[in-house]
């Protein structure tokens, strides 16, 4: 029977009415037991199928460090302070039965990833979110030549995809959300500027979505590369 989020969170999202403080994360299905309820901290639970929610049930509260440690690892995504997990299905926010397809996310920031540590783990734990992944899969850092700055980010979506930004000031050259193909590709969007200018970059916006960013940059470097007789 379908339970409102409400019921969910005066029971847990088991129906357990004796631990109301359970939660199973991961798309594996690992259960992570969650001791206590957070207070005044809200974090964000949201489907791909359109529902959404808040909760002051907080993932990691109560967990000791190395478990959180290794759930940022390994979260769906992690950028710029900002956590977000793979909730079990038990999750679905709102009133509704998920779906066999849905995904869930429970989205929180860094002074909800550290609730409870003390100032040590805080640190180390802060440090860890800063560092931009998804899906383990560690982003590099931004880089800017001149007001030329690229990025890439994870995106706002239900698939692991990133989005690649390059913006000289307030012109956008590109902005591309794709699949993540490791982190020649934001390298090779910084070589193609380099040697070809911002207009291949902005060619390369036209033909990403259509080839993919690798293709895409290795055809327009190809066109214009002058060739060797």
């Amino acid at each position: 029977m379908a339970r409102s989020h409400a019921e969910q969170e005066e029971r847990g999202p088991s129906g357990d009415s004796r631990r109301p403080d359970r939660l199973v994360l991961g798309a594996s299905g690992a259960c992570v037991s969650v001791v206590g309820r957070t207070l005044g901290v809200m974090v964000t639970i949201s489907c791909s199928c359109g529902a959404a929610a808040t909760s002051r049930t907080h993932p990691l509260r109560g967990m000791p460090i190395e478990e959180r440690m290794e759930l940022v690892r390994t979260a769906y995504s992690a950028y710029d302070g900002f956590l977000t997990l793979e909730a079990d299905a038990s999750w679905h926010p709102g009133s509704s039965e998920p779906d066999p397809g849905c995904v869930v996310l429970v989205d929180m920031d860094a002074l909800d990833a550290c609730e409870g540590l003390a100032d040590d783990e805080r640190r180390g734990l802060s440090a860890l979110l800063g560092i931009a992944h998804v899906h383990g899969r560690v982003l590099p850092p931004p880089v800017e030549i001149g007001t030329v700055r690229f990025r890439v980010s994870p995106s706002f979506g239900f698939d692991a995809e990133v989005v690649y930004v390059v913006h000289d000031g307030p012109q956008t050259l590109l902005e591309l959300t794709c699949a993540y193909g490791g982190r020649g590709e934001l390298a090779s969007l910084v070589a193609l500027y380099s040697e070809h200018g911002p207009a291949a970059v902005v060619q390369v916006d036209g033909l990403a979505p259509r080839l993919g960013l690798a293709a895409a940059v290795a055809g327009v470097s190809r066109a214009r590369t002058p060739s060797v007789a």
